[in-house]
């Protein structure tokens, strides 16, 4: 007689489909997602364990929902600032909060190699 083989929180059988052993002992997809899985701050949804999750002080992410909050450009990897618990890329950042040259009205990038140098 063979031993059981259950999900350590439904004590639904295991054999023949897939599981995920953790310490405690093995769980079945959905009752792994829905006891480990945290919940992306952008959806609202579980982000499954077959998902990339992304994470910034405290709030998880799906890779698709971690994105700029005025361009929606991808964070997941690109540089990116906070600015009032908003996400933003650089540029975003830069065209928001940056200085603009009073000549052409362009936005003047922090660090910025200018192409000219100051002849004092």
């Amino acid at each position: 007689m063979s031993e059981a083989f259950d999900c350590a929180k439904c004590n639904e059988s295991l054999y023949g489909r897939k599981y995920i052993q953790t310490d405690s002992g093995p769980y079945c997809v959905p009752c792994y997602d829905n006891t480990f899985a945290n919940t992306c701050a952008e959806c609202q949804q579980l982000i499954g364990h077959d998902s990339r999750e992304l994470f910034y002080e405290d709030r998880h992410f799906h890779e698709g929902c971690f994105r700029c909050c005025r361009c929606q450009r991808s964070l997941a990897d690109e540089p990116f600032t906070c600015q009032d618990s908003e996400l933003l890329c650089n540029e975003c950042y830069c065209t928001a909060f940056s200085s603009q040259c009073s000549a052409c009205g362009e936005t003047v990038m922090p660090d910025a190699d200018p192409g000219w140098s100051d002849i004092s």
